[in-house]
């Protein structure tokens, strides 16, 4: 059984709802958490906010059959892939949902973009609003898109490293680098809904004391855990003391270690070079 955050596998996430939502970083991270995967296991999703989670459910079926709208570019960083897509593309929906969903006019919807959630109706002519759209997902896809509301309950929280460490399968990649007024405050991890936890995933939480968090997850690379993720954001590729690693709208850094441990390092509203820094820092 899958961890509770290894629910990136095959999804579509678009960070620039950090500027969207009156929501924290860690709400956006566990609502990106919504994916199909051809493996067995639960499919998790922490906080569902409006249409663009659905799209992510949406999108991320197709990703995971190789039928994306709209591709502008994927760098793949060894088991991890990222995908740049057009937000203006059409996206084709899954043929389970074809007869389920309309336009204003009565016409059958195969292909929507992120802005036409809003405009779908059922066969009645009744407009369609997020909840709804939800419960015909579900309907129709099954399993691959159980929604489930995560809590705190499910929230295992560390507070030194060495506990974390004990509950880890692998050796957790401590930075050498924070930005001036960051420190450890703590770790966790989330319990699956059979409330089992893994030891293939750990975050580390840094913060300054104000509010600002700077959240570094890392899990153990495996033919699960592995995923892909897309985004209509920008999509960067630097070398990271000479490994390949993807930034993501200037606040989200990614890469594999060369002792198999992917990294993602989310640092909201810090600059994109302290980012590299703190990285550097840890390859």
């Amino acid at each position: 059984m899958k961890n509770a955050y290894d629910y990136l596998n095959d999804v579509r996430m678009d960070f620039d709802i950090y500027d969207e939502e009156p929501i924290t970083e860690e709400e956006v991270y566990k609502m990106s958490k919504i994916s199909k995967t051809e493996k067995k296991g639960l499919k998790k999703k922490a906080l569902i906010i409006g249409a663009a989670a659905v799209f992510a459910v949406a999108t991320g079926v197709m990703a995971a059959d190789g039928n994306i709208g709209g591709i502008i570019k994927t760098i793949t960083l060894g088991n991890n892939i990222f995908v740049q897509t057009d937000p203006e593309a059409a996206h084709p929906l899954p043929e389970e949902l074809y007869g389920r969903l309309y336009d204003k006019q009565g016409n059958i919807v195969t292909a929507v973009t992120e802005d036409g959630l809003d405009s779908l109706y059922d066969e009645n002519g009744k407009h369609i609003d997020s909840d709804r759209l939800m419960e015909i997902f579900e309907d129709a896809l099954g399993d691959e898109a159980d929604f489930y509301e995560e809590d705190e309950a499910d929230k295992v929280t560390w507070s030194s490293l060495e506990e974390a460490q004990a509950a880890a399968d692998f050796d957790i990649k401590q930075p050498g680098y924070m930005p001036e007024g960051f420190a450890f405050e703590s770790a966790h991890a989330y319990k699956d809904k059979e409330g089992s936890l893994s030891g293939l995933y750990v975050n580390l939480d840094y913060s300054d004391g104000n509010g600002n968090v700077i959240t570094v997850m890392e899990r153990l690379l495996n033919e699960e855990t592995a995923f892909k993720i897309s985004t209509d954001g920008e999509m960067e590729e630097v070398l990271i003391n000479g490994i390949n690693a993807v930034i993501l709208n200037g606040r989200n850094i990614n890469f594999e270690t060369q002792d198999n441990i992917s990294v993602s390092i989310h640092g909201g509203n810090i600059a994109r070079d302290e980012l590299i820094k703190i990285a550097e820092s840890i390859v």
